[in-house]
């Protein structure tokens, strides 16, 4: 069913360093046949969700709920030492538990959509970087998974790559959930987005095509500042008066101290918005 939820977190906190959350009881779910972009800046915890999707780090709090038997694949970054001195074939076989009869037409497919020629042969040290980070992708891409976990796809592609892997995408009849920057990759196939909040360490989740959604965060983030500079404004303004009751004394510093109290709460509040 294409509403069934295959993946859900609830109330998920996670943190690298201790009193300094990167998740903060994050609530999300993706549904079945879904592609979803998880957007944020820099640091805000995009690939740690990927991290605790597939189990390499547990969150602090909080539970990960997934489909059982649901197949899930990622695109990681670098490749494994162990694997370096395999063979184009030997390293696509490895993605698989058990063995694939029609293996080599499976990577001459997968291949092809990232724009690479792979001898089979050929050693995956002799390749280079970008060669191998292409490997790594179609390596993720060549399962098939329920779950497709793509973390920058894009960075190591041509144009034209970048257009098969489009392609692909658009085409691929399971779930995707995908970071990048590459605006126009993902308006071209994505319905709906989760937004880090490096703020908040909440997650939001929107629906819609990337660049809708990229309005609609835009516009949130505009009302929040001018929310903010308002409720600036007031602390200000409380903060003064109650200067001018402390300085009348008798009940007046009582008066002067709540306001005082009130407003540093205040303070506070906004810094964590």
């Amino acid at each position: 069913m294409k509403n069934e939820s295959i993946l859900k977190f609830d109330k998920v906190s996670f943190s690298y360093e201790e009193d300094n959350p990167l998740l903060s009881e994050v609530n999300f779910s993706i549904h079945r046949f879904s592609k979803v972009t998880i957007m944020g800046q820099n640091g805000a915890g995009k690939s740690t969700i990927f991290n605790l999707i597939t189990k390499q780090i547990r969150p602090d709090s909080g539970s990960i709920n997934i489909e059982n038997n649901l197949s899930i694949a990622i695109s990681k970054q670098v490749i494994p030492r162990s694997d370096l001195n395999l063979t184009v074939k030997e390293f696509f076989e490895k993605c698989f538990k058990e063995k694939v009869y029609d293996i080599e037409v499976r990577i001459k497919n997968i291949l092809e959509i990232v724009n690479l020629d792979a001898p089979f042969e050929k050693t995956i040290k002799s390749f280079s970087g970008g060669q191998q980070a292409r490997l790594l992708l179609a390596s993720a891409l060549i399962q098939n998974p329920d779950l497709l976990l793509l973390d920058e796809p894009t960075n190591n592609l041509d144009k034209e790559g970048i257009s098969h892997l489009t392609k692909f995408l658009i085409e691929y009849p399971k779930t995707c959930l995908v970071i990048s920057h590459d605006a126009k990759f993902l308006n071209s196939f994505t319905d709906g987005v989760l937004y880090l909040d490096v703020f908040t360490q909440k997650v939001e989740q929107y629906t819609g095509n990337y660049f809708d959604v990229q309005e609609q965060i835009a516009i949130r983030q505009e009302r929040e500042n001018k929310k903010n500079a308002q409720l600036a404004k007031t602390i200000r303004e409380n903060l003064e008066r109650s200067n001018f009751f402390a300085h009348k004394g008798g009940q007046m510093r009582m008066v002067a101290k709540r306001m005082r109290e009130k407003a540093e709460t205040a303070r506070e509040q906004t810094m964590q918005t």
